[in-house]
């Protein structure tokens, strides 16, 4: 048995000293299921230090990003929270993150927001809105930059 690599690397240079985009020539392994996937979700979280894409590929040009934030978030809430959301085909998570004493959790679903089980999932939400400092739920599409 062959081992492979977790990761693939490799240096790039910057095109410009005074340009912050780079340019990426990405390829998708064909052990990736792109079948009936003209699109790719890409996600892309950064830091001080780095910057980590994340891509995804999907079905829709449209999706929905939910995003969560709540100072007095417990272990019940939590769990409402994802008796929820497990009715939804959840591509990517978050993860609950805690910074400075708040909650943070942001998801992208398989939906976009012309779907009846948006609806569902706006109900289901308008039920716990009292528990978040905030609840939004966001179409996002093709990026055309």
């Amino acid at each position: 048995m062959r081992n492979k690599p977790l990761n693939k690397a490799y240096i790039q240079r910057r095109e410009d000293n005074e340009d912050s985009k780079i340019h990426l020539n990405i390829l998708i392994p064909s052990t990736v299921r792109l079948k009936n996937c003209p699109y790719f979700l890409v996600i892309q979280s950064t830091s001080k230090d780095c910057t980590k894409l994340t891509i995804y590929p999907v079905s829709r040009k449209k999706l929905i990003k939910l995003s969560l934030f709540g100072q007095k978030v417990s272990d019940e809430v939590i769990h409402i929270l994802s008796k929820i959301l497990k009715r939804y085909d959840i591509i990517h998570s978050s993860g609950f993150l805690m910074k400075h004493k708040q909650l943070f959790y942001e998801c992208y679903l398989n939906l976009n927001l012309s779907d009846a089980k948006s609806k569902d999932l706006k109900t289901s939400l308008d039920k716990i809105k009292n528990i978040f400092k905030e609840i939004k739920v966001e179409e996002i599409g093709l990026n055309n930059s």
